[in-house]
């Protein structure tokens, strides 16, 4: 029994020293530098989540760009190709409503 309990406490201080060195091991390597990028789709913005267009649910999207807005439908966890439903005419915002 002397034996076992020798290895029980060696196999317990060798895990604590093991986690002992991951934990401090930020604290002395340089740091590393993360690069960022821009969201490939940062212009789409999500108008409505629950959309109904011709009696089938999606998501209504609204392309920044060029004031497209587009629906996708929603099936079985699956989203379908976008449709194409109107561009808005944001150009009319700069003058002066009649």
């Amino acid at each position: 029994m002397k034996t076992s309990d020798w290895t029980v406490k060696t196999l317990l201080l060798t895990i604590v020293l093991l986690l002992g060195v991951i934990a401090l091991r930020p604290y002395f390597e340089p740091g590393t530098s993360v690069l960022a990028q821009a969201s490939r789709f940062d212009h789409v913005q999500i108008v409505a989540t629950g959309f109904l267009y011709k009696g089938q649910p999606g998501l209504l999207v609204l392309d920044k760009r060029n004031a497209n807005v587009w629906f996708i439908q929603r099936t079985n966890d699956r989203f379908e190709d976008p449709v194409f439903l109107i561009r808005l005419p944001f150009e009319k915002l700069d003058h002066a409503p009649q």
